[in-house]
């Protein structure tokens, strides 16, 4: 993705794109980024054409392309959700006449730029007109943001604001808010408003306006535990069951968190850096930092005795031998009487 990314942000131009991946925002954005430099900000002769090919053939997409500009130098002609590049079934009963598509690409109009976009990584590359657009277009993957590329996403969004985050409020901003780029940006926004321009964005202020997520919750939780803060940890639990969360989802939350910190220990042993851990562990680098410091407090035994305590847990409560609130409630004073 990268290079071709970086060739189309330095301005380079080609007849045919052809995007794919599951980060929608990110290939919604990379189109309007497209639109705005290479169209007029008014167009009046319909030089810009939209479509959704969930609702429109694709024969019309090539029409469109084929048709020279009205009164400019270019048209700008995007297909949106082109599904019939998977191997999803659909039900639209639309018949695509992908030979048209084949024939296009063969002989691109050069006055036309064209985008398909999919929101799928899993294309049916079986298919002729997958095939081809793979060689023939120019070709961007649009991957989730995750660890160092997901920072640096956030980093400079708060700059395109004019506004500053330093990095510890930028770690608990990613942790609180997640990886959804969409909500990251929203977020983002609402900071930046708060902090003024070329204000800065604090660690404090993140957590007075982010809203906190069950994840961010349960992490809360298992770290009062790692810190043998019973009483802390029951006033997170209780606070939880008020804003109605379901405590099988809690529990299992703790079950993750409680595998993470056995498998950093693990790692560590065998002499894998953070940054490692968090790629082979395909995770965020700072839970795998946080999971390391809270899992030092307990041994490498005490942690898979941990872990199996919460999996029971979870197995009676999926079983209807015990409650579900009791469960997770035993579960924590049971750690608590063991490990204090």
């Amino acid at each position: 993705m990268d290079q071709s990314l970086q060739k189309l942000k330095k301005g380079e131009r080609y007849p045919f794109y052809f995007f794919f991946g599951t980060e929608s925002f990110l290939i919604e954005e990379t189109v309007r980024w497209m639109k705005k430099k290479w169209m007029p900000s008014d167009d009046p002769f319909g030089n810009f054409v939209s479509l959704d090919l969930e609702e429109t053939p694709v024969q019309t997409l090539v029409q469109e392309a084929e048709t020279l500009p009205f009164f400019g130098d270019r048209r700008f002609i995007v297909g949106n959700h082109a599904q019939f590049l998977t191997s999803k079934k659909t039900q639209t009963g639309l018949k695509h006449d992908l030979d048209s598509l084949l024939k296009y690409l063969e002989d691109p109009l050069s006055s036309s730029i064209v985008v398909i976009t999919v929101n799928s990584e899993q294309l049916d590359k079986r298919k002729k007109v997958v095939k081809a657009l793979l060689k023939k277009a120019c070709t961007i993957e649009f991957s989730p943001l995750k660890g160092k590329k997901l920072m640096q996403w956030v980093d400079r969004r708060f700059k395109q604001l004019d506004v500053h985050i330093d990095t510890a409020a930028l770690k608990e901003f990613i942790l609180l808010v997640g990886s959804d780029l969409q909500l990251l940006n929203q977020e983002c926004m609402k900071l930046a408003a708060y902090a003024g321009k070329e204000g800065t964005v604090t660690a404090e202020a993140v957590s007075m306006l982010v809203p906190r997520t069950l994840e961010h919750d349960v992490f809360k939780l298992t770290e009062k535990i790692a810190e043998r803060q019973i009483g802390q940890a029951f006033m997170i639990w209780q606070d939880l069951l008020f804003q109605k969360e379901e405590p099988v989802r809690i529990l299992a939350l703790i079950v993750r968190q409680f595998r993470l910190m056995l498998q950093v220990k693990t790692l560590a042993k065998k002499g894998m850096s953070d940054k490692e851990m968090a790629r082979f562990l395909k995770v965020h680098p700072y839970p795998v930092k946080l999971a390391l410091r809270h899992g030092a407090r307990f041994s490498e035994s005490q942690l898979c005795q941990l872990l199996m305590s919460a999996i029971l847990a979870d197995q009676e409560i999926k079983s209807g031998k015990m409650d579900k609130v009791l469960a997770v409630e035993r579960l924590l004073l049971s750690i608590h009487q063991a490990f204090v």
